[in-house]
């Protein structure tokens, strides 16, 4: 049963990681992506919503990477604590997630975006366990 921990953070890393990756690419990749973050951002109140847009898909994307493979794990898992966070302050402040543009990506709604801070926190105070790119490269079995 010692094996076990070790493998506890992979379910979260695999789901999160994957997720981010996937909603962050439409907001980078995806025809529209960038104009409906863009827009949404806006109106949570955040100023240079342009810009921002696209630091919040390269925060999910990147992030998600970051968490899935291990790589810049800490940075990946703070970065995205603070995405979420952000968007439950400014979500709260605004008195709710806004609508995306017709077609876009939706914001998650506020008992997902607790379910993901909490998923993301959990890693970050776990760490990521052995099983992390680096390790696998470099035949390590210890925790990074």
């Amino acid at each position: 049963m010692e094996k076990w921990p070790s493998l506890a953070p992979i379910p979260l890393r695999l789901g999160l990681g994957i997720g981010l990756m996937i909603h962050g690419g439409i907001k980078l990749f995806a025809a529209g992506g960038h104009e409906n973050i863009a827009y949404l951002v806006g109106q949570l109140g955040v100023p240079f919503a342009d810009f921002m847009g696209w630091v919040v898909g390269v925060v999910e994307f990147g992030g998600g990477a970051g968490m899935l493979f291990g790589v810049l794990f800490r940075f990946a898992t703070v970065a995205n604590i603070l995405n979420v966070g952000g968007l439950l302050i400014l979500g709260a402040l605004a008195g709710g997630i806004p609508a995306p543009l017709p077609g876009g990506d939706p914001l998650p709604q506020f008992r997902e975006a607790f379910l993901i801070l909490a998923g993301v926190v959990s890693l970050l105070l776990s760490g990521p366990g052995k099983y992390v790119l680096k390790n696998l490269w470099s035949g390590q079995n210890g925790s990074p």
